[in-house]
């Protein structure tokens, strides 16, 4: 039983993991559409020269784009790209919320499954 709730939990520790890097890549991707540049792939947020304090800025200003507690305004008049980029980025919030809600979960029925 226990090897069970430790590959429960290190899978929703990973899931939760890779939604929070793909929310930051999307993120890259929508200030790099609105920038007017050609977006780069999902893989590439992480693989960048790291000495140059331009491209870490970028980073940093993606990362901090659309914060998880507030919503996300989608306005109709925006360019269908950046549209679709923000239901991508919702879809991950939703995601990371669900993982914490089993995390939680998780954390409280260790009590049961693993006895101090």
């Amino acid at each position: 039983m226990t090897l069970v709730f430790f590959s429960i939990t290190a899978l929703v520790i990973t899931t939760l993991l890779f939604l929070f890097y793909r929310k930051m890549a999307l993120q890259m991707q929508y200030l790099e559409i609105q920038a007017g540049k050609k977006p780069s792939p999902l893989k590439s947020f992480l693989s960048f020269d790291w000495s140059d304090t331009k491209a870490r800025a970028l980073r940093a200003e993606a990362f901090l784009l659309f914060p998880m507690l507030f919503a996300l305004q989608i306005e109709e008049d925006e360019p269908e790209a950046l549209k679709a980029i923000k239901y991508k980025i919702k879809r991950s919030h939703i995601g990371i919320y669900f993982c914490l809600i089993i995390f939680i979960t998780l954390g409280i029925l260790s009590e049961r499954i693993l006895p101090a």
